[in-house]
């Protein structure tokens, strides 16, 4: 059986002035991943099935009952092949999915449910093209469809919506900005930082080491970016002044797919590195890179449960 990773993590991820870093705390419950398993039909195939599970660090596994597994179609129908966008937060606090009834919802581990405003999307929206993403205290979401737009999770109000043709990478590491790109004359990359209004605060064109690689992230500071290079280092870049300002390298696991980055500090990243080794459960580690010393550490590591087929991790 092939895992599957949902498209919102795997698009593309400082907590400056913060108490803390937006990360999950395996103390007190904190949602590691979301799991759905695969079925397989008479044909062969396998299909995703049954409800979304939520899996915590303690080890508890819980139904998210009220939300849609397989995604609906613009013409209503429920497509089998697809599951429908589910995103979790860095802190593990929090998921966004579809309900069953079609609205869009954040829910609180331990709280309440919050349902974003009906008009968040079209009517008739093919919800597997859609694409969610919480920022890492999962205060902000964003919606990816045919605009991006910018949500406040404790509300469910639209907070602004972006430009047209921008690919969303992801939330900065406070979550009060964003970070797009968009393809320039000759195919060069471009990359925007946005407010949470849609106000454009700065752009550039990085150069070809950092446009060729990824995954990146966007510090708070609103113009230093941390890439993945070549899965053997990761480099800063500052957007502003378009000069690549350091780079330390960093060992990852053998064989090891890196997803997702996250700034989780002022001067620390975490990186999500998932493996699929044959016969056995995909296996993830998350580890933490200090950008000034290039000490790594590992924060954790768990193997999937073992019927997976498709996962959403979370964040930071």
């Amino acid at each position: 059986m092939k895992i599957r990773i949902l498209a919102a993590i795997t698009v593309a991820l400082a907590m400056l002035g913060l108490p803390g870093p937006a990360q999950a705390d395996p103390d007190h419950g904190a949602i590691r991943y979301a799991s759905a398993k695969g079925c397989v039909k008479k044909d062969g195939s396998t299909v995703p099935c049954g409800t979304w599970r939520l899996v915590t660090h303690d080890g508890k596994v819980s139904l998210l009952k009220d939300a849609q597994l397989r995604a609906v179609g613009a013409d209503g129908k429920e497509v089998d092949y697809a599951v429908a966008p589910l995103a979790v937060s860095g802190d593990g606090q929090k998921v966004a999915y579809f309900r069953k009834d079609g609205r869009l919802a954040v829910r609180t581990m331990h709280g309440s449910v919050k349902l974003l405003q009906k008009d968040a999307l079209p009517a008739r929206t093919n919800q597997y093209e859609v694409v969610l993403q919480l920022s890492d205290d999962g205060a902000r979401l964003a919606v990816i469809a045919s605009r991006v737009q910018l949500f406040d999770t404790a509300t469910g109000n639209r907070l602004g919506v972006l430009p047209k043709h921008q690919s969303f990478i992801g939330f900065s590491g406070d979550g009060q900005k964003v970070l797009t790109s968009t393809d320039g004359d000759e195919s060069v990359l471009e990359m925007h930082v946005f407010d949470l209004a849609g106000r454009r605060l700065l752009d550039g064109t990085p150069p070809q080491l950092v446009a060729s690689n990824g995954p990146y992230a966007l510090n708070s500071d609103g113009k230093t970016l941390a890439v993945l290079v070549a899965g053997k280092k990761v480099a800063l870049y500052d957007l502003s002044s378009d000069q690549m300002v350091g780079d330390h390298r960093i060992k990852l696991p053998k064989e090891g797919t890196v997803h997702k980055i996250d700034w989780t500090g002022d001067s620390q990243v975490t990186l999500h590195v998932s493996q699929y080794p044959e016969g056995k459960p995909t296996r993830m580690t998350v580890m933490q890179h200090d950008v000034t010393s290039g000490a790594t550490r590992v924060r954790d590591s768990y193997s999937m449960l073992k019927d997976t087929f498709v996962f959403a991790a979370c964040g930071g």
